[in-house]
Formats: structure tokens, sequence, C-alpha cells
């Protein structure tokens, strides 16, 4: 029997996923641990402790109140002063930590890490149905799949980036609840889409985009139309139970839901937190941004293909968007689309538009590259797969060719998933073509401390001494990075700071937060010597360096 090529693509699919899922499942424990998961597991304990307080359940109030007064941490925050976080990912994972009996550190960050791996896979079945929903087909959306779940540094922070890669997640899952609601505007498709875009919203406050571009889109489609009061019961509907979710999945609201959600916002347009980190080779401060700041970080650590064709794709519709909008009192619906695929892209466009310059313009503090709206991610995909389908479509050449245009596009996408294997575990560390050379000099690159686990590991390798100091030429906390060891091996390190005298190795990875030209806090002692390094694509990630003297 003879398959037709869509029930190929179909298995192909299918077998996609399964390889993704498989892959996933085997290289989670591969990979280091940042400076924030230990506070996002403390976060989730100290709410888990909140809500058991309205609960009978005094035995598991006793284990979650032991967990929580284990935590401790010289340089870890009180999560009672952050109570504006969400715990949509942290809370679940320790109430599965508690009931599981886990005690070794490395075992439950492995149980997060796989938890975080197993949202981002979920959202990647959701992304390929968004696009599906969209291009009516299976080829242009697989293409979008690939980009999606290929580009390096999503790739490398799903598997620990249980704040930025969640919430990512979780907006995708939501955009296609957007999508089925814009099919069909009916009450089904109203609950769905206002559970889960409140499921995004209580991972990060920002989430309330959805709601708000979604009504802003009902009632544009109302304008010059009578009043259709069952479309107002609908929208009021959807205001009611998103704001009823939002507050059963966010505890922070249960004492206070309307001044706390208008604090939640306030904090996020208002945070403020003053460093100075290396941009572009200068020292710059978290409080005064330039304009650049976040498209240059996009650019240099997206893959070139996924840039070029989103410039493409949003460029293309942008021009129908201007079209529509200079034409729109010749337009018989005098709507800014003519059909429900351009409803979906203007859905899009608007969002990803407002955002950017919300972001640009306004005061929100932005640092550690693009990793706080890594959310973005799933609009210039999209738009990037809308770039490929817009190829075809409007360029006469391209259709003619289109089979030597896909195997373009295939080649540029398998180079991604080459340079994501050799680069493993350090995928997050990612520059495209244009920064693969020394991009440490001119950005920071291991913000997270992510290679401390194999920093260790490779000073176990030089030193048989049963206690081994290390100093830490570094803004970075590097003592977290030792959860991910069994405790013999964690007794043999103490970590001394920046009291080099006492040091027998240092690490250093450019991660300061202070201007290094005119600060010596970092400065390497003379008598220590560089005996190592750590690059990726010919970047330094970080660098050893030994006492002469000890």
């Amino acid at each position: 029997m003879r398959i037709s090529s869509n029930d190929f693509l179909k298995y192909f699919l299918l077998a996609f996923f399964i390889i993704y899922f498989f892959i996933g499942s085997f290289v989670y424990k591969d990979y280091g641990i940042t400076t924030d998961e230990e506070f996002q597991r403390y976060s989730g304990f100290f709410w888990l402790e909140y809500i058991l307080g309205f609960t009978p359940f005094e035995n598991l109030k006793i284990l979650v109140g032991e967990k929580l007064n284990s935590i401790e941490g010289f340089t870890l925050p009180n999560p009672a002063d952050f109570p504006f976080y969400g715990v949509i990912f942290d809370l679940p994972l320790a109430l599965i930590e508690t009931l599981l009996g886990i005690e070794k550190s490395k075992d439950y960050f492995f149980l997060r890490h796989f938890f975080n791996f197993g949202i981002f896979f979920v959202s990647s079945i959701y992304f390929f149905f968004i696009l599906k929903d969209r291009f009516n087909n299976y080829l242009i959306p697989m293409f979008g799949l690939f980009l999606y779940v290929g580009s390096p540094r999503i790739f490398g922070d799903s598997f620990f980036n249980n704040k930025d890669i969640v919430f990512l997640s979780l907006i995708t899952i939501a955009i296609f609840y957007s999508f089925k609601l814009l099919n069909a505007f009916n009450w089904k498709n109203i609950i769905l889409f206002s559970i889960f875009s409140a499921i995004a919203t209580s991972s990060r406050i920002l989430g309330i985009f959805l709601p708000a571009s979604i009504i802003a889109i009902i009632f544009f489609e109302m304008l010059d139309k009578k009043l259709n009061f069952n479309n107002l019961k609908k929208i009021i509907l959807l205001i009611l139970v998103y704001f009823i979710f939002l507050i059963i999945l966010w505890p922070y609201l249960w004492t206070n839901p309307i001044i706390n959600f208008l604090n939640a916002f306030s904090i996020f347009s208002n945070y403020i937190i003053d460093i100075e980190f290396l941009f572009n080779g200068d020292f710059i401060s978290s409080k005064s941004l330039p304009l650049s700041y976040l498209p240059i970080w996009i650019f240099i650590s997206t893959p070139i293909i996924i840039i070029f064709l989103f410039v493409i794709g949003y460029g293309l519709y942008g021009k129908i968007f201007s079209s529509r909008l200079i034409n729109i009192e010749n337009n018989k619906d005098n709507n800014l689309w003519i059909n429900n695929y351009e409803k979906k892209d203007f859905f899009m466009f608007f969002n990803l538009s407002i955002i950017l310059i919300f972001l640009i313009l306004s005061d929100v503090v932005l640092y550690n590259g693009w990793r706080q709206v890594y959310f973005l991610n799933v609009f210039l995909i999209y738009f990037a797969t809308y770039g490929i389908h817009g190829l075809f479509s409007n360029f006469k050449f391209f259709k003619k060719f289109s089979k030597g245009i896909y195997f373009v596009i295939s080649i540029l996408i398998i180079n991604i998933y080459v340079e994501i294997y050799r680069t493993h575990p350090f995928q997050s560390l990612y520059f495209n073509k244009f920064f693969t050379s020394n991009a440490n000099e001119k950005f920071e690159v291991d913000y997270w401390g992510l290679s401390g686990r194999k920093f260790f590991n490779e000073v176990i390798s030089l030193e048989k001494k049963n206690l081994i100091n290390i100093g830490v030429a570094s803004w970075i906390p590097l003592e977290r990075s030792l959860a991910l060891f069994d405790l013999p091996m964690k007794n043999r390190f103490n970590i001394v700071g920046q009291d080099y005298d006492k040091a027998h190795y240092i690490f250093s990875n450019n991660i300061t937060e202070i201007n290094k030209k005119i600060n010596n806090k970092y400065e390497i002692p003379n008598n220590f010597i560089k005996i190592g390094e750590l690059t990726i694509r010919n970047s330094v990630v970080y660098t050893i360096y030994k006492n002469k003297n000890l």
C-alpha cells in the first residue's frame, strides 16, 4: 500500500517527538545548576508551607517545614521579600519532592530539570498545532517546530531555566487556546483560554497581555456593528474565569487580590537592580540600558537562519497590515484582516510589536542577555515560519524552485542541530556566526554559573588534597554548583570567595557586578598562574588559576 506524503509527514512528526523526548530524558542530568535554582526551590517550599497552613495535613506540614529550614546560603534571598514571583512550577515540584522523600540535592535538582524539559516538550507539541492551525498543512509547521526546538539557547535553557522557559512554554500553550478562541468565540473556548492564560500569568505577570489583546480584538470586531450583548456576556465570563483561576493559582493574591495584583505589575514595570555588566565591550548600568540592548542580544544569540526568516515573515505581514490599515474604510467588515488566518497573524504581530516597543522604551530592567523575555521566541519562530510560507506565496522564483529552497533550509536547520550536539551541555551559551570568536570580551557568557559543575570536576582531576580551597573571581555564588555532587565530594571543597591568600585555585568567568576597568575586586593575584580554561566556539567560558605557593 502506497503511503501518501501527508501520512509520511505524520509518521515523521511522531518519530521526531519520540526521539526528542528520548534524547531529553537521556541528557537532562548533563546540565549544571544555575544561581537562581536554589531560590526557586526555596520559593516553592515557602508557598507550599503557606498553603498547607489552611489544611489539616499535619505530617506533611512537618516535612515541608523541615525542608524549608534546611535551605540556606549566605547569598540566598528570602522568598518573603519576593512574594510576587509566580510559583506555578516551583510549588508542585516542592510537593513532589516532599512526597517522594527525596533528600539528596542532586536528585531533587535533576527532578526539576526533567520536569523543566517536560513542560517545554509539551509546549513544542502545542506550537506545532498552532502552526498547523494557521498554515493548514504539515510541512511548513514542521520546519517551524524544528526552529522552535532547535534554537540553541532555548534548547539548553529548557533543561534548567524554570522561570523564563517555563513562562515561554505556558505562553505557547495559551496562544494555542487563543487561536481556538479566534476560530470560534464560544463558551468552551472562552473557559479553556481563560484558564490557560491565567496559568501563564501566574508564572509571570506579563502574561496578562494575552487576555488583554484578545478582548481588544473582539471589541474591534464589534465596531460599526450592532451591540452584541451575547458577546459582551462572553467577555465578562472570560474576565471572571481568568481572574478566578489567576487568584487560585497564585497564592500571593489570596490575601488582597486587587492590591497585590497591581503591586506585582508595578514591581515588574519598575523593578530596580543596580549592577554593572559587560555589554558590547563596555560596562553599563542595568538602570540605563541603551535602546539597542534587546535587539542586539536577540540578534547575536539567535541562529542567523531564524533571524533571516523572521525578518522576511515580519516584513511581509507588516506590508499586509499597512495595506489593510490604509484601506480599512474600503473593507466591508471594517477590519484589519479579511479572514481568520490574517486575524491570527494580526494577533501575533500586534502582541510582538507592542511588547517589544514597551520593553525597549520603558524602564523595565533587563540583564543577563534577553532571558527574561525568552517568551518572545514563540513570536520570533511564528514569523520565521510565516517567512517560509511567504517565500513561496509571494515570489514566483521561490515557488518554482520550492524543493531546492526546502533543501537549503533543511541543511541550515541541520547545521543548528549539529551546533547543539557540539556544544552540549552548554547550548545556552550560544552566539551565532557573527560572534563565534571572543564573545566573552564583549558580552557576558556564563552569567548563571552553569559551568561550575564542570569546573569542580576538572579541579578534582587535578588535585589530590582532601580539602581544596577555591577562590572566586566572579559575582556568581559558585558554591551552589556543589549541590549536584554527593556529600564526600562536596566536603573536599571550601569556598573562600575573594580571600585569595587562602585559595589553592581560583575560578574566573568574567561575570561581575562592578566595572572591572576601574575596580580591581576580582583581579587575579600575581602568585596565581592560568592552568586551564573552558572555551565554547572560541569564546572563553571560565579560566582556572592555580596558586604557585600552595
